[in-house]
């Protein structure tokens, strides 16, 4: 079981978020894609899923949509920087967190 998937199509943004997090102790991975997500979410369970909201394909809005019906008690978190997204984070009952906000400056 994965603690944490995050899922960015920014390959420095994963690797800074999975060491943040690895850091704390959790059991974290990285996924390039909203398609490689579900691939992986079908053969692991996850508790959180942390995503970001623009990506080449699926958005990160898009992706836990499916993941809140698919296994609803995984935990989502949608990261952006594009402004006016609060619904699409509360539609799909997303906690949201702003780039800019640095993976240590969350507490």
């Amino acid at each position: 079981m994965l603690d944490v998937l995050i899922v960015d199509d920014d390959e420095e943004t994963r690797r800074a978020w999975t060491l943040f997090l690895r850091q704390s102790g959790l059991k974290v991975e990285a996924e390039a894609s909203a398609f490689g997500a579900l691939r992986r979410l079908e053969r692991e369970r996850v508790l959180v899923v942390v995503s970001d909201e623009e990506m080449a394909g699926p958005s990160g809005t898009a992706l836990l949509g499916t993941v809140r019906r698919r296994w609803e008690r995984t935990g989502r978190v949608l990261f952006t920087c594009k402004a006016g997204v609060e619904r699409d984070a509360l539609s799909v009952e997303a906690l949201l967190l702003r780039k800019g906000d640095r993976p240590g400056d969350i507490r």
